[in-house]
Parts: C-alpha cells; sequence; structure tokens
C-alpha cells in the first residue's frame, strides 16, 4: 500500500507528469509513422501489381525470343536481365522515397494538428500562466511537427523520387529496345547485333548510379521565410 502511495504521489509531480507526455507524444509518433508506412508499403504494392505483371510478359517474350545458345543472343538476353534487376533496384528506392514522403506528411498533419490545439490553449492563458504541462506540451508538438515538416524537405523525396522514376524509365526503354531487337535477330547481320550490343552497354553504364540527395539548405530558407513572416507581422 506504501508502495502504490509513493507511486502515486511521485506521478502527481508536475515534472513527472510533462516527461510523461513527452513519451507519450513520443509514442504517438512512432506509431504514427509505423501505421503511415505500413499502409503506403501496402499500397504501392498494389498500385506497382500491373507493372509486375507487365515485367512477366516482357520475360517471357525474352525467353521465347533468345531462345539461342551463341555469345550474342546470351548477351543480348543478360543485358535485359541486368536491366530489368536495375530497374527493380530503382523502383524499390523510389518506393521507399514514396513511402517515406507520405508517411511524414501524416506525421506533420498530426502534430501540427495539435499544435494548434496547444496554441489555443497558451493564447487564453498566456505563457506566464500557463502550466508546466501545457508549455511541455506546445513544445514538443513545435519539435515533432517541426521534424516531419522539415524531413521531406532535407531528404529530397520529391527529388528523389523523380530522379529514381527517370531511372526506372530508361532501363524500361533499354529493355523494349533489346525486346525489339530479339524478335527480329534472325534477321539482322553481325554487325548490327554487336552495335546494339555496344549501345546497350554504354546506356546501361552511363545510367547506373545512387540517386540519392540531401539538401539542408531547403532547411535554411524555410526557417528564412518564416522569420521573415514573423517579422512582418510584428
Amino acid at each position: 500500500m506504501e508502495t502504490f502511495t509513493t507511486i502515486k504521489n511521485f506521478l502527481k509531480k508536475e515534472n513527472v507528469q510533462a516527461i510523461l507526455i513527452c513519451l507519450v507524444l513520443g509514442a504517438l509518433a512512432f506509431t504514427v509513422q509505423t501505421k503511415s508506412v505500413c499502409f503506403m508499403k501496402e499500397a504501392s504494392v498494389k498500385v506497382l501489381k500491373p507493372l509486375d505483371s507487365a515485367d512477366s510478359i516482357q520475360n517471357q517474350i525474352i525467353n521465347r525470343s533468345l531462345a539461342g545458345s551463341s555469345v550474342k543472343i546470351l548477351t543480348l538476353k543478360n543485358q535485359y536481365l541486368m536491366s530489368d534487376q536495375v530497374k527493380k533496384y530503382y523502383r524499390q528506392l523510389g518506393t521507399t522515397y514514396y513511402v517515406n514522403y507520405y508517411s511524414f506528411s501524416i506525421c506533420a498533419i498530426v502534430f501540427v494538428t495539435l499544435l494548434t490545439v496547444a496554441v489555443f490553449l497558451m493564447v487564453n492563458k498566456g505563457w506566464q500562466n500557463s502550466s508546466l504541462l501545457l508549455k511541455t506540451f506546445l513544445l514538443a508538438n513545435i519539435i515533432l511537427g517541426s521534424v516531419y515538416y522539415f524531413l521531406p524537405n532535407v531528404l529530397s523525396n520529391k527529388d528523389n523520387i523523380n530522379a529514381n522514376m527517370l531511372k526506372i524509365k530508361e532501363f524500361q526503354k533499354i529493355q523494349s529496345d533489346i525486346m525489339n531487337i530479339s524478335v527480329r535477330v534472325d534477321k539482322l547481320n553481325e554487325k548490327k547485333i554487336d552495335s546494339a550490343i555496344q549501345n546497350h552497354f554504354n546506356r546501361i553504364t552511363a545510367n547506373i548510379d545512387f540517386p540519392t540527395a540531401i539538401d539542408n539548405s531547403k532547411i535554411d530558407s524555410k526557417f528564412s521565410k518564416l522569420l521573415e513572416t514573423d517579422s512582418y507581422n510584428k
């Protein structure tokens, strides 16, 4: 009984309650982000399902068309398979940025909404007259709301999504060109096949990289705009 009373008195302390508020908001952030990521991953799988089916059909065409065992036929087939694997890599990378962008945005909406509530309560009482709990609630939501608001900009999610989409399109073009050659490879002379193989290698080499960027300058620009707005309002 004494232990229960001690715990009860401990939890009644304002400092302890302020820490608990931070922990609860942290747990809320983790939960919302986790649920958002799971939801967006499931949605992206459904969205990409037709493309996966199209890739399967393309593979069937290549397997039928490039059924020979000569070095050049095998090279064309391997170029196609290489492009397919690299395309899948960029698709997965782009999907990751897509999922993160929307999960961060959902979290930002949640904590900006809570921040709005905190500001409304603070306006009625004022900073000096507000309790430590309300101040903690306000500051915690400012931090969490700011983190989730700026993360997509810092990680350049939109730019990285677009960059990976361009890579996907480029490797799909290479695959399409190989399919175009495969259906008439028997009618092409050795010189044209050699030229096509070299062209494919050049394009594959030129387009394999890691399109990932982080732009810290976007934070500074956002903060500058906020400061300019505050100065204007004053």
